[in-house]
């Protein structure tokens, strides 16, 4: 789906990569001709419908949300989509995007995507 929203003053192209149930992600890219460059230019916007948030991510953590989004789904062979909300509730809680970091204390990242 390809839309548009704002983003401090600024327009953005809207891409979903992901949905759930429970969960929206998408990609944004810019599309302004100002003379200045605002410092989110490209990032994810993950949108959670059940507690009625936006968390936008760019940079590192978008570039870490980008695969582990990608880790779990190869590593998801038993075709679980619950896997992905799992992973993106303890993600936003600990605003830490990468997969092998959130499951490294008492967990493995298989327990995280099996």
């Amino acid at each position: 789906m390809r839309d548009y929203t704002y983003v401090e003053g600024y327009r953005f192209n809207i891409w979903n990569v992901y949905r759930s149930k429970r969960f929206d992600v998408d990609r944004l890219d810019i599309n302004f001709a100002d003379k200045d460059q605002p410092e989110f230019v490209r990032g994810l916007r993950i949108v959670d419908h059940q507690e009625n948030e936006t968390y936008l991510t760019h940079g590192e953590d978008a570039d870490n949300l980008s695969y582990s989004m990608c880790f779990i789904n190869n590593a998801n062979k038993e075709d679980r989509p619950d896997q992905f909300d799992d992973y993106l509730i303890k993600a936003i809680a600990k605003k830490e995007y990468l997969v092998h970091k959130l499951f490294v204390e008492g967990n493995t990242t298989d327990i995280a995507v099996h």
